[in-house]
């Protein structure tokens, strides 16, 4: 498998602890070079204290569409106790369809977890990904659910970054460089080093809180290469 040779970045932590929007200020930070990103953010909906369903943003065109919620829906697809909308599930199987390695630099999923584990919702399409070359991804991944989805689908090589211990900054640049990496191997065909297997982002740095400065609101294009000091 191709994940062998490009690394795929966990985002973990537990349920709440703010994955999604970790994963939103790493990839404000990556503004450079137009690194060209596909997949799905899923912002979450909160209702009276627990989560009451989720959105759906696809990174490519900065589109969105309503994905799940927990009001009953005779039209919907039933995972746990959530309504998948059949709109919603079409819309992310778009995104997530399997990229031209030679246009897409970056692959985002947000989130693989338990549906996914069980055969439903984005398996189908993460079972292609990681079936046939692909750029780095990142994914977002509850932490009891870490080492299952590893050994699912058989990554190799995961970085894993965990929301309560990593700098956002420091996340980007290691993302930022396996990008670069990727794309040298398209133009030149080199044979890069793989990032060390295991590897995990605990840098003690505080989070950068202006992770989307300098940044069009909403936009997937990066713009331009800029760190802070921490990089």
């Amino acid at each position: 498998m191709n994940s062998r040779t490009t690394p795929v970045f966990i985002i973990t932590g537990e349920q709440g602890q703010c994955k999604t929007t970790f994963l939103h200020q790493v990839l404000g930070l990556i503004v450079g070079a137009n690194v060209r990103v596909r997949g799905v953010l899923a912002p979450g909906h909160v209702r009276d204290g627990r989560r009451s369903g989720f959105t759906l943003v696809d990174l490519a065109t900065g589109e969105h569409e309503d994905l799940s919620s927990i009001d009953p829906d005779p039209r919907c697809e039933v995972h746990g106790r959530f309504y998948f909308r059949p709109e919603g599930l079409l819309f992310g199987r778009r995104a997530l369809a399997l990229p031209d390695p030679g246009e897409t630099d970056l692959v985002v999923i947000d989130e693989v977890g338990r549906f996914e584990l069980q055969g439903g919702v984005w398996a189908e399409q993460i079972d292609r990904l990681v079936a046939l070359p692909h750029p780095p991804m990142i994914w977002t991944v509850r932490r009891r659910l870490l080492d299952t989805v590893i050994d699912r689908w058989k990554i190799t090589n995961p970085v894993v970054v965990d929301v309560g211990a990593a700098s956002v900054m420091a996340t980007a640049d290691a993302v930022m460089d396996a990008v670069w990496e990727w794309r040298e191997r398209q133009t030149f065909s080199p044979v890069p080093a793989p990032l060390v297997p295991g590897d995990r982002i605990t840098n003690d740095a505080p989070l950068f809180a202006e992770a989307v400065a300098g940044g069009s609101p909403g936009a997937p294009a990066i713009l331009r290469r800029r760190y802070g000091p921490e990089g």
